[in-house]
């Protein structure tokens, strides 16, 4: 059982990651992250029976990817993102399964509201799988796979999960 510090900790993390990619401070988003940060979004499909998912990444990032996609929308050059979308990041259901040698197994479910030049809406459900650990006294993010409900993707994925 994770202690209460080390649980209120790691759920902080979590929530304050949350503003941060609602304000659209995505280079202190960045620094939650590891040097070493893997970052998955896999294609996932929705089959009948017991079926593991679908094994191919739509999404995946090292450091140096998320550095280049946050330069991306600072720099004006993404035009799915002008004018910026509007979100609103939510995650509920943290768990930290296990916490040893200073990593961290941690799930989240979440819930964003995309909103795109004023008329049009998305939302985006589903869960996180976090390997946390830690570096110069907090926590970093080192892999992140994100599993969203949704088995239909836009053309083009501009925000962050």
């Amino acid at each position: 059982m994770t202690d209460w510090n080390t649980y209120r900790e790691i759920e902080d993390l979590l929530f304050r990651e949350a503003h941060l990619l609602d304000e659209r401070r995505f280079h202190e988003w960045l620094d939650l992250f590891a040097d070493d940060a893997i970052y998955i979004l896999p294609l996932r499909e929705n089959l009948q029976g017991d079926v593991p998912p679908a094994g191919h990444p739509v999404i995946k990032d090292d450091r140096d990817m998320l550095r280049a996609r946050v330069h991306a929308l600072h720099s004006g050059h993404s035009n799915a993102e002008a004018p910026p979308s509007m979100t609103c990041h939510m995650v509920a259901n943290v768990v930290v399964d296990e916490v040893s040698q200073g990593e961290a197994a941690v799930r989240s479910a979440f819930m964003i509201r995309q909103v795109r030049k004023q008329h049009d809406e998305a939302w985006w459900t589903g869960r996180r799988h976090d390997a946390l650990r830690l570096e110069s006294g907090g926590w970093k993010i080192f892999r992140r796979e994100v599993l969203l409900d949704g088995t239909i993707l836009p053309r083009g994925i501009h925000i962050f999960f």
